[in-house]
């Protein structure tokens, strides 16, 4: 284990999180954020970041999708349930 990654405290292993992999979140207003795993890969510290598609829809929302990235620990803590 690298210093780096003694920093963080990730809750999966970076094999888990992979490319083409979808995760959801439901937040308590019962929006549903989708996300896509485009790429996994670590920056140039040594971070891995999470690029990933995003749909959200909800009840009173009409949708919109978009791309984003996060480290993998926060995509993690958001990103939980595996579908």
């Amino acid at each position: 284990m690298s210093f780096v990654d003694s920093l963080y405290k990730f809750k999966r292993d970076s094999d888990e999180v992979k490319v083409g992999h979808k995760y959801r979140y439901v937040n308590p207003h019962r929006v549903v954020e989708t996300a896509k795993v485009i790429n996994v890969k670590k920056d140039t510290f040594g971070i891995p970041h999470v690029h990933f598609s995003i749909s959200v829809d909800g009840d009173t929302s009409t949708g919109f999708e978009d791309f984003r990235t996060l480290g993998l620990s926060s995509f993690s803590e958001r990103y939980c349930q595996a579908i």
